[in-house]
């Protein structure tokens, strides 16, 4: 893993959720952030698809987060993880 990289994964063990976010979502966004650095640690190809569908899922209920919830599935539609 190049070192740069190594800073990511550290940083991405600290981020909190923001407080007064939903406890669901909080929870969803915490789990995805959990396999994210699981995916990095053990230099995984990828994420079973489960973690982001559930994030998406969740953030859908919540018409306040609509904003980042477009620009997260344009960000996937970018990458060819979505079609």
């Amino acid at each position: 893993m190049l070192s740069e990289d190594k800073k990511k994964l550290k940083h991405f063990k600290k981020i909190k959720v923001r407080p007064g976010t939903p406890k669901d979502l909080s929870e969803a966004i915490q789990t995805f952030i959990q396999q994210a650095v699981i995916v990095g640690e053990y230099d995984l190809d990828s994420m079973p698809p489960e973690y982001m569908e559930n994030l998406l899922k969740v953030m859908s209920k919540y018409p306040e987060y609509n904003n980042v919830t477009l620009e997260l599935i344009e960000i996937l539609k970018n990458g060819d993880i979505i079609g």
